[in-house]
Parts: C-alpha cells; sequence; structure tokens
C-alpha cells in the first residue's frame, strides 16, 4: 500500500500582514495532483488542520474541498486535529463521515480506537492519536479511580498528568488491539526533534516531550507538530514537516513523505519535495545595501526580514525595500554596537550640564551623529526657555 503523510497544513495563517490563501491553495492543488500521480491509497494529515480554534470561513471550504477532491480520486483520507485545532469543533460529526472513507478524529472520544482498513494488499490497522490535552482528560484515563479514592487523590492525579502520560495510555490501549501492520498518527512533540519558532509549545518547561518509546510497536509513525521534515529514532517515526514556511526560522526545504508499505508491515519512504510556496529570507545590512537589487537576487520573490545596520533611523524602510523585495514582512532595526570604552558606550559624564548639551548629546548616542545645523537650530529653540530654568 502506498500513503502520503502530511501535517501542520495551519489553513487560515498569515505570514505577518501577508496573506498566505493563495499560497496554501496551490499547496493543496499539488498535494491532489500527486496523489492521484503516485496512486496513493491513504492521506494521513496528522494535525493542526487549521491555524486557529475558529478558523476562517475560506480555510474551511478550502479543506473541505481538498478532501473531496482526495474521496472522488478513491484515496483514503486520516486527519487527527492538534493543538491549534478546536477539536469540539472540528469532529462533531466525525462517526458518520467514516462511511464516505474520510476519518477525522480529535478529543477524548475515541482513545486507543483501532480502525482497519481492508485494502487490495489486505488489512491495516490505523490507530488515530489526536493532540490529547493533559488539562482536558477524563478522570478515569488510564486510572483505576478506585472505590475509596479521596477527593485529594483525585486531584494529584489530575496534576501529575503530562502529554506523555495520556498519549501513553492511549498508545498503550490501542496496542491490545492491533492485529495487522500498524499506523500510528499522532500530534506531539516527540523528544529529539528538532523545533522552529512557528510552533506553539505543548506545555511550559518541557512537559509536553513525549519519549520515543510510547510509538513502539507501529509499523510506522505519522507525526505533526514540528516543521522540520524528520525522523525520529529511526525512519519509522517521522515528521512530515509543514507544507510551507511559517516562521523565518524555516529556511529548510520542505516536503511531503510517501510511505510505501509491504504486507508484513515493513516500509521504505521517500521525501517529495513541495515546488509551490515562498521561501523565506532574512538579510541583513545597511539600507543601501538592501536597496541594490543585484545584492540578494533569490529573495525577490521571497518573504523576507530586513535587519537594518544603519546607525541613524531609517524612515519609510518597508516602502522602500517594498520596491525590490515585494513580500516583505518584518524590518528589525539593529545598531552597530559602540566599541567598549568609547564615549558612546560609556555615556555623557556624571556632571550638570546644560539642556542643550544633553540634548545634543542624547541626539549623538540615538542617531550615532551629531544633530545636523538645522536640527540643532531646532532642538536650540526648544530647550531655550528650560535652560533659563
Amino acid at each position: 500500500m502506498r500513503i502520503l503523510h502530511t501535517a501542520d497544513w495551519h489553513l487560515g495563517r498569515t505570514f505577518g500582514s501577508l496573506s498566505l490563501a493563495a499560497d496554501q491553495a496551490s499547496f493543496v492543488d499539488w498535494f491532489v495532483d500527486l496523489a492521484q500521480a503516485e496512486a496513493v491509497d491513504l492521506v494521513v494529515i496528522a494535525g493542526d488542520l487549521y491555524d486557529r480554534a475558529i478558523a476562517p470561513v475560506d480555510a474551511i471550504d478550502l479543506f473541505g474541498t481538498t478532501v473531496r477532491r482526495l474521496r472522488a480520486a478513491g484515496v483514503l483520507v486520516a486527519a487527527i486535529t492538534g493543538n491549534h485545532d478546536a477539536a469540539d469543533r472540528v469532529v462533531p460529526y466525525a462517526g458518520m463521515l467514516d462511511d464516505t472513507g474520510f476519518l477525522l478524529r480529535g478529543g477524548y472520544g475515541a482513545v486507543g480506537e483501532v480502525v482497519q482498513l481492508d485494502l487490495d494488499d489486505g488489512p491495516v490497522d490505523l490507530v488515530l492519536l489526536p493532540f490529547l490535552d493533559p488539562q482536558a482528560a477524563p478522570d478515569h484515563l488510564g486510572d483505576d479511580p478506585g472505590a475509596t479514592e479521596g477527593e485529594e487523590a483525585l486531584l494529584e492525579r489530575r496534576r501529575s498528568r503530562t502529554h506523555a502520560t495520556v498519549l501513553r495510555h492511549a498508545t498503550a490501549r490501542a496496542r491490545t488491539r492491533v492485529r495487522h501492520r500498524s499506523i500510528g498518527v499522532a500530534h506531539a512533540f516527540v523528544s529529539g526533534g528538532a523545533t522552529s519558532d512557528s510552533e506553539r509549545l505543548l506545555t511550559v518547561g518541557g512537559g509536553g516531550d513525549v519519549p520515543l518509546d510510547v510509538f513502539d510497536g507501529f509499523s510506522y509513525t505519522a507525526l505533526g507538530h514540528l516543521h522540520r521534515p524528520q525522523a525520529v529514532g529511526g525512519p519509522t517515526v517521522r515528521y512530515s514537516g509543514s507544507p510551507l514556511a511559517y516562521s523565518f526560522s524555516e529556511e529548510h526545504a520542505k516536503s511531503v513523505a510517501l510511505i510505501e508499505m509491504t504486507t508484513t508491515g515493513g516500509v521504505d519512504v521517500r521525501e517529495i519535495p513541495v515546488p509551490v510556496g515562498r521561501p523565506v529570507r532574512t538579510l541583513t545590512g545597511t539600507i543601501d545595501d538592501l536597496l541594490d537589487p543585484a545584492r540578494h537576487p533569490d529573495a525577490h520573490g521571497a518573504l523576507v526580514r530586513a535587519v537594518l545596520t544603519d546607525r541613524e533611523t531609517v524612515i519609510d524602510a518597508k516602502v522602500r525595500l517594498q520596491g525590490v523585495y515585494p513580500y516583505i514582512a518584518e524590518i528589525d532595526h539593529r545598531r552597530p554596537t559602540p566599541a567598549s570604552g568609547s564615549a558612546e558606550s560609556t555615556g555623557v559624564l556624571r556632571r550638570r550640564i546644560s539642556v542643550i548639551d544633553a540634548a545634543r548629546a542624547f541626539w549623538e548616542a540615538a542617531e550615532g551623529a551629531p544633530p545636523d545645523p538645522d536640527t540643532d537650530a531646532l532642538l536650540v529653540d526648544a530647550t531655550a526657555e528650560l535652560d533659563t530654568q
């Protein structure tokens, strides 16, 4: 059988003030064509279907249209909710969809469930493990409450839950029901995975980490949450990564994973590069450097962050740079750091000075150069009355 593994679509996301709707639509067009061209049996989407709990209507429409196109092509679709999705909004009719060939799971309603798919080359067991918020776990999950358990013990069990403990319970429960080759689908931060700036923390202080052994026993585990394509601990536990760049830390190539699985559960994985969407680039230099179109030709069509190193304040920097980089999203002005021990680094000596001298010193410290004659005249006028007090 052939499986196409993807995740973290984040439909409805923007990049700063720039809409990504066209890029996301281009991706799903390419993705549906790829599924058909590769004669894929099953598409797996491992969470974060949308970028926020209340997704924009056009994002919901795009996802629905994509699923319908895949099903019309004869491709089964399995999807789970991630930490960006609101499970109670996305999956209220999940059970009714199963007969259509679209399996959707979220929240705790089907924890430990195993769905058997009967394909041309034999059965495969599918274990769908959406993001399981430990704070929302039912009290009985993974524990025997006991007939005489008191309130303090119950509260302690609630406090001790982590993403790892609730997910470990779910996978352990599922493993008792797996009878064939199997595919686990989960949305989690597995220990050892390489992160990007755009992923939301699952918990504070590392409590969201999930050990790799939680997924022992599955023929292949399709992960979502981390945006960099990568295997974790071996080729059969893998993040597909996000299909588009969602932060300036994501200069890595984007891909989806095509898995060929034998009748006995052996897997061969191939990364297929995503050819659509804009790359991200961080450019550093003075405004004059960056305005030179020959300096960074590969960034003209990219999403750009400009790090300006001018000593002076640059007026209308974003507007000026848009002429060269139409998709500039961020400006970061970082003035050069003065040499240690210089007059500028040590500041004005603590002594009584006139207001105009203090104003001139402040101007020079802020702008990196003394005020020009016109500016100095304005400072003199502005401080004249203060100097007489």
